[in-house]
């Protein structure tokens, strides 16, 4: 069903402009009158609005307000207004999902940021922000936990963004250019340290830089540009901050120093011998003081494969995911699960350090999902098919021993069926051994 989100009175608001509309089937307004409904909200509430011509709906955008942001479908499908190109999680109930239509089409497809909150609890999804960016499309996002903000990848350079839950806004703090070259320049991933005291960012000029942060209320200062590669697709520091990790079309993850920029390593993978691409990288937590990090890695018709390396670069253990290849990956807050997109439109839960598979689902989505992020323990994915679909790692209640349940009532059942047939055919033979009647 449509899903809105508003104080009492807008609720009331719409209620009443609702009436006005003619319903056809779930997904779909018609006889919508927009410029009565634009002056009905104007001066009360500055919404904004803008019918999405390719689903017949209606958008509503406030900064204020939250919005009419997604239907709700089944098996924890839920359907934005816009392909959805990035996902970034707090690793609580928030989550921040981000695309569009881009620049040609954005009246028809909106370019929007939006803030969600999941809760695990009740299984409700609900949109408690939204970010308009007018013809400029933001197509990765991560979040900086030691400063509470967001980073976007748009263009050439990259946006800070800021939400207040309690106000429910979402609003740009500064935007800085972080790419030179490329066709066109494009920055694929920013990422703030641990510490919050540097900004890394990487894009199609196949340039590494690092950022001072300087708590990111104003451009950073470019601290380094490390050595010139291919396009860089994802970056990682690492827990102590003291490394940074890259990925690039090279096929090879590199570890940099962040106070020097220098490469201190690179790092392959062979699968059956053969070499595979390294397209991802997700430090883990430590333990018992030793750092390892994961690595997804992905040839361009298959196989995908996972593999966790310890400090020195050395493989630990690997898996192989799909023949298919694979096109994001995400790790819980805790370091113990796994989530894969395929380029199949499905998804893979594993656990970790010992990589078994703890959940599979096909199809949930139409289009490859390029990205993925853990809201709890929640798997969340986003497709440019206009789709976002939640899968929990959680067991349902009981579900171990509910399963040992049903195996010994189907033992006690078969006992019981064996136990009857004997005692039936003992009385039988009982029978045929005594005399007749005369």
């Amino acid at each position: 069903m449509l899903r809105f989100q508003a104080d009492s009175e807008l609720r009331m608001l719409w209620l009443r402009l609702r009436s006005d509309l003619a319903v056809e089937a779930q997904f779909r307004f018609l006889a919508l009158d927009r410029e009565e409904l634009i002056e009905a909200m104007a001066g009360h509430h500055s919404a904004y609005h803008e019918l999405d011509r390719n689903f017949g709906h209606a958008l509503l955008y406030s900064n204020a307000y939250a919005a009419v942001s997604y239907w709700e479908g089944k098996g924890g499908t839920y359907y934005p207004p816009f392909p959805v190109l990035g996902l970034a999680s707090d690793g609580g109930q928030i989550f921040l999902s981000c695309g569009g239509g881009g620049a040609t089409a954005a009246k028809e497809v909106p370019n929007v940021v939006q803030a969600h909150r999941y809760d695990e609890t009740t299984g409700q999804m609900s949109t408690i922000a939204s970010l308009d960016t007018a013809k400029s499309v933001v197509v990765a996002l991560s979040y900086a936990p030691a400063l509470e903000l967001w980073l976007g990848c748009v263009g050439r350079g990259c946006k800070v963004l800021q939400l207040s839950v309690e106000k429910n806004t979402l609003t740009e703090v500064c935007e800085w250019e972080t790419e030179e070259t490329g066709k066109p320049p494009s920055t694929n991933v920013a990422r703030c340290s641990p510490n919050g005291h540097l900004v890394a960012t990487g894009g199609t000029d196949g340039i590494v830089r690092i950022f001072e942060a300087a708590k990111l209320q104003s451009s950073p200062v470019l601290k380094h540009s490390c050595a010139k590669n291919d396009e860089v697709l994802d970056l990682e520091f690492s827990p102590d901050n003291k490394v940074l990790a890259s990925c690039d079309r090279t096929g090879l993850c590199r570890l940099w120093d962040p106070s020097t920029g220098e490469e201190t390593k690179s790092i392959d993978f062979k699968h059956a011998g053969t070499a595979v691409a390294i397209r991802a990288i997700r430090y883990l937590p430590p333990q018992e003081g030793q750092q390892h990090f994961l690595c997804a890695m992905s040839a361009p018709r298959g196989p995908a494969c996972l593999a966790i390396y310890n400090a020195d670069g050395n493989v630990v253990k690997d898996v192989k995911v799909h023949d298919k290849p694979l096109t994001a990956i995400a790790v819980d807050k805790t370091g113990q699960t796994v989530c894969v997109n395929l380029v199949t439109g499905g998804k893979r839960l594993y656990s970790l350090p010992n990589m078994r598979c703890l959940k599979k689902a096909e199809n949930v989505h139409d289009l490859p999902a390029p990205c993925a992020v853990f809201v709890d323990s929640t798997a969340v994915s986003g497709s440019g098919d206009r789709s976002i679909n939640l899968l929990s790692c959680k067991k349902s209640p009981g579900g171990g021993g509910t399963s040992c349940l049903y195996l010994l009532l189907l033992v006690a059942v078969m006992v019981a069926a064996c136990f009857l047939i004997m005692r039936i055919g003992m009385k039988g033979a009982v029978l045929m051994d005594s005399p007749g009647e005369l």
